[in-house]
């Protein structure tokens, strides 16, 4: 069963990119799944399109063969809570702290207010120098911390799918190399990964697939 199932999509362009015209698209556990495109707009578009981001014009979207429906955001939630998106629309909620962004999730489904933070976060945490920076609120972070925080999130949800944006430019230069231990490891445990980079080191490492996106089209490329 595929991970994740795009049929007739179309999307609105935006910025300077194209309209997405009969989107077909899947993917499947373990697959590292590289972008090749010359619009950034597009590349954007798409990851977010996978990350439930933005509502297409038409088309179903299948999430482990289910249908999803686009015109409840709740019934969204637990979709979104198995796709991990790292990327520039990524956001943290404004008046909880870092901690309380990174429990949110799992606030939620458990039910109760007297979790805590588990080891795989804390260890990213520590990883991404946020030990000491968990009780402020987002607003009061450096733009790189905040964006360390979100990955942090992300990185640590129960998702099947990781999709990263531009993680060159999204990573410091200190978090970008153990990075590529992560999506190693990743890939290994039966996760699917899909990623935009234009960093050559990053790319050259991962891919198991290449698609291109051209003029709002989509094609797969030969490894």
């Amino acid at each position: 069963m595929n991970l994740i199932e795009l049929s007739d999509y179309y999307l609105d362009a935006i910025g300077a990119g194209s309209d997405f015209n009969n989107i077909h698209f899947t993917l499947s556990q373990s697959e590292v799944c590289q972008i090749q495109t010359d619009s950034t707009d597009d590349a954007h578009n798409f990851l977010k399109a996978l990350a439930t981001l933005v509502r297409p014009v038409s088309g179903t979207y299948r999430f482990m063969g289910k249908e999803i429906d686009f015109s409840d955001y709740r019934k969204l939630l637990p979709i979104k809570r198995k796709i991990g998106y790292i990327g520039q629309d990524a956001t943290m909620i404004s008046n909880r702290t870092v901690r309380e962004n990174l429990l949110l999730t799992r606030t939620y489904y458990e039910n109760s207010l007297s979790i805590s933070l588990d080891d795989k976060v804390l260890t990213l945490c520590r990883m991404f120098n946020l030990q000491d920076k968990l009780d402020v609120r987002p607003g009061e972070l450096r733009p790189i911390d905040l964006r360390m925080a979100i990955a942090t999130r992300e990185m640590t949800k129960p998702f099947d799918v990781l999709l990263l944006d531009g993680p060159e430019d999204y990573f410091g230069h200190e978090t970008f190399d153990p990075l590529n231990e992560i999506i190693n490891g990743i890939a290994h445990f039966g996760k699917a990964v899909v990623f935009f980079s234009r960093d050559q080191e990053f790319v050259k490492t991962f891919p198991t697939r290449k698609i291109r996106i051209a003029n709002g089209a989509l094609t797969g490329v030969a490894i």
